[in-house]
């Protein structure tokens, strides 16, 4: 049984119908994402299923029982509240399922007949639902959880409340994925995560027993973490099966499909039309009026919608400077007497495309803003090359400082006529009096973000500086900006969280970690492959490094052990011998083969197929922490023979 079903859901917002019939089906465990143009009214449809909003026609069926987590846009705590109760007050309905499964236990030891066949049949229906929801792994899920999702040990105890809005998000995030639900709306999940936790939670969506509709416009999120691409258009619902990438193409050929088959009415129409005018009257006027009767009982096929609609980005004039963009000079910059990052030696050519990544907080603006001469270091240097000139995409967009888009374009090039702007404008989706002198106060990100894009382009930097270019940006908005950038002939740097635009644009990645910049050959992919093989390595070399000194301390024990016996038999004494030494023989031998299958396991992690898969990957982890874990007891159970 569906867990939601909507029916026909219509929704007026004063003239404007954001939902119109619009339908849709979700079954227990299915992952589905929700896309669609920024204001097509995705949010709507989720606080429809939330019950904040009402639709004006149509229902919004739950199934009965079925348990809705959802995350809300501003979240708010209440006073005392920390990080850690917070997200554990939303696992109370599983302790209370948790309970109610022992009590049930206890009660069937003293029942029988029709009353244990009540009880068992209870006890095993609310097993399987603590199953689906996730409910068995309650102790560890919280830690887990907010560790994954980027929000460290020290912040567990905070006072929720005082937390920045980032983290704040990232709180409610987390006690909605701990929580365990039947089904779990998200809406922009991936917002304020950096890579790695972005990366965390796309793995946590895809195994969450629960069903899942999320809201995102994270492209590989949507290709590797849903079983279904469901697009809001014209107020519609249309469910594509697969991920992302099997959506774009299955829409493409869809359309195709249906103009062709309208095109195909439409001139079989018009040879009818023209049969008909031409004969009726002659000779042939019977087969004329048949031809009429025939064609007014044809079902006319609507002409297919195609939203081309998306911002026209030309690439800007990249202007003529040197081969050498800038060369950093043991650059450091940090805050007060806490430094990011220090050392820092860089040198950037013309032809360089260059993704910086890091954690949230690791100081990647604060570089950016130095390399585009935003802010000045604490230390070192940039030397910029000849005719070097910076064009800097600002994630704030503080830039902007007129009233409207349209006195905005104005202030930066005055020499331009209205018609010029109105049509610059235009390119970027701002169309008519109403959009152009719309107050930039009151425009969306989404809105911001293309203006500030269509003031880029009128400049002519020798390079670009790129601070989290793709936020804010629909689908149709992040192509249409990868089209330019991928057209841009200057040198590029981006700060960005969206992995399809590092692995479609860069060919070298700036890592800023732990007070460094490490430069890495190839795009976000290759990164990440590096990364893996590191940690690999690092791991496999400290397991290693155990493995030898405990070899070592075993061959001090043995050889201790034999200087003693030696002594003891100098002096008369009686060597005290194991009870059993086939026995003890054993645990030698399983400690030996324990020791060859943890290095074999470490050793596979370095392998491209293993660190290139997260399953295999985590499966050999987690094995090797289980064989550790018998190497502990078993090396405990060999000193003890000894002593």
């Amino acid at each position: 049984m569906s867990l939601l079903i909507l029916d026909k859901l219509k929704k007026h917002f004063g003239a404007q119908e954001v939902l119109s019939g619009a339908e849709l089906r979700i079954d227990p465990g299915e992952k589905v994402g929700l896309v669609g143009r920024n204001g097509g009214g995705k949010t709507t449809l989720l606080r429809l299923i939330e019950g904040v909003d009402t639709p004006d026609w149509g229902t919004v069926r739950l199934r009965k029982g079925c348990d809705l987590g959802y995350v809300p846009q501003r979240p708010e705590f209440a006073a005392g509240l920390t990080v850690r109760a917070h997200v554990e007050s939303g696992l109370d309905h599983l302790r209370e399922m948790l309970a109610r499964y022992e009590s049930l236990g206890v009660a069937m030891g003293d029942a029988d007949g029709a009353e244990l066949d009540k009880l068992l049949a209870d006890h095993a229906s609310l097993g399987e639902r603590i199953e689906a929801l996730g409910g068995w792994e309650l102790e560890r899920r919280v830690e887990t959880v907010l560790s994954g999702i980027g929000l460290p040990e020290e912040f567990w105890e905070r006072e929720a409340r005082t937390l920045s809005g980032g983290e704040k998000s990232r709180t409610a995030l987390a006690r909605a994925l701990a929580a365990g639900h039947d089904l779990l709306l998200l809406d922009e999940p991936t917002n304020h995560l950096d890579l790695e936790g972005i990366e965390w939670i796309e793995e946590y969506i895809k195994n969450l027993p629960g069903a899942v509709l999320v809201v995102s416009h994270d492209r590989r999120l949507l290709d590797n973490a849903v079983d279904a691409i469901v697009e809001l258009g014209r107020g519609k619902l249309t469910r594509y099966p697969g991920n992302y990438s099997n959506y774009v193409r299955l829409q493409e050929e869809q359309y195709e499909s249906a103009q062709r088959a309208y095109e195909q009415q439409q001139e079989f129409i018009r040879k009818e039309q023209a049969f008909i005018k031409k004969h009726m009257g002659s000779q042939r006027t019977a087969e004329a009026k048949g031809r009429q009767k025939k064609l007014s009982n044809v079902e006319r096929l609507e002409q297919p919608f195609h939203d081309v609609r998306k911002p026209n980005i030309r690439p800007p004039e990249a202007s003529r400077g040197g081969e050498l963009v800038f060369r950093t000079e043991n650059l450091a910059a940090g805050y007060d007497d806490n430094l990011l990052f220090e050392g820092v030696e860089l040198r950037v050519g013309r032809g360089h495309r260059i993704g910086i990544v890091g954690k949230n907080g690791a100081g990647k603006s604060t570089l950016l803003k130095i390399l585009a001469g935003r802010r000045s270091p604490q230390r070192g240097k940039v030397e910029y090359g000849h005719a070097a000139s910076c064009g800097y995409y600002d994630q704030e967009m503080a830039d902007l400082k007129a009233e409207t888009p349209f006195a905005e374009i104005r202030r930066m090039r005055p020499g331009m006529s209205d018609l010029e702007i109105r049509s610059h404008l235009a390119l970027f989706l701002f169309r008519g009096d109403d959009e152009i002198e719309k107050p930039i106060t009151t425009l969306s990100g989404g809105e911001r973000a293309r203006l500030a894009l269509a003031k880029l382009v009128l400049e002519t930097p020798s390079w670009l500086a790129m601070d989290e270019p793709t936020n804010h940006l629909d689908l149709a908005g992040r192509t249409a900006l990868e089209e330019m950038l991928s057209g841009y002939q200057g040198a590029l740097m981006c700060i960005s969280h969206d992995r399809a635009f590092l692995d479609d644009l860069c060919n070298f990645i700036f890592e800023v970690d732990d007070g460094a910049v490490r430069i890495y050959d190839g795009n976000y992919s290759a990164w990440r492959a590096a990364k893996l093989g590191e940690a690999a390595d690092a791991q496999a070399a400290k397991e290693r490094a155990a493995a030898q000194r405990k070899q070592q301390e075993r061959q001090r024990r043995e050889a201790e052990e034999k200087k003693q016996a030696a002594q003891q038999a100098k002096s008369g004494g009686n060597k005290q011998k194991p009870k059993n030494p086939y026995k003890f023989k054993q645990l030698e031998d399983r400690i030996m083969a324990l020791e060859e299958e943890i290095g074999a396991l470490n050793d596979s992690l370095t392998k491209e197929e293993v660190y290139t898969d997260a399953g295999k990957m985590r499966d050999a982890q987690f094995r090797i922490a289980e064989l550790e874990k018998e190497l502990e007891e078993a090396n405990a159970e060999w000193e003890a023979w000894l002593t």
